[in-house]
């Protein structure tokens, strides 16, 4: 139970970071006008979504074996923050380190 929580409560921290720098995104790609950068966050906005559901999940459920869990909030992560970075840099925004977060 303890490894759950641990694990859901530096992920969440993660987020945080993440999510300063979506919005440092966000808010250039509204000047920018342009359809892609919308398109991109868009889809950045989604997988926040759908990485704190998981989150949420596994915190309220708390299953015997959540390796499962924790493998595809890793890897969700991870396309976030890679993703994050792309259009950052498109944008000529700078990102947080989201792993100082944790």
């Amino acid at each position: 139970m303890n490894d759950v929580k641990d694990y859901c409560d530096k992920a969440y921290r993660r987020m945080v970071g993440l999510k300063a720098g979506l919005y440092n995104v966000i808010a250039k790609a509204e000047k920018a006008s342009d359809t892609a950068h919308t398109d991109a966050v868009k889809q950045l906005i989604a997988l926040v979504e759908n990485i704190e559901t998981g989150l949420d999940e596994l915190k309220n459920q708390c299953p015997s074996d959540w390796s499962p869990n924790k493998k595809n909030l890793d890897e969700s992560m991870a396309g976030l923050s890679k993703k994050l970075g792309e259009v950052a840099d498109r944008l000529g925004v700078a990102v947080p380190d989201t792993m100082a977060w944790i």
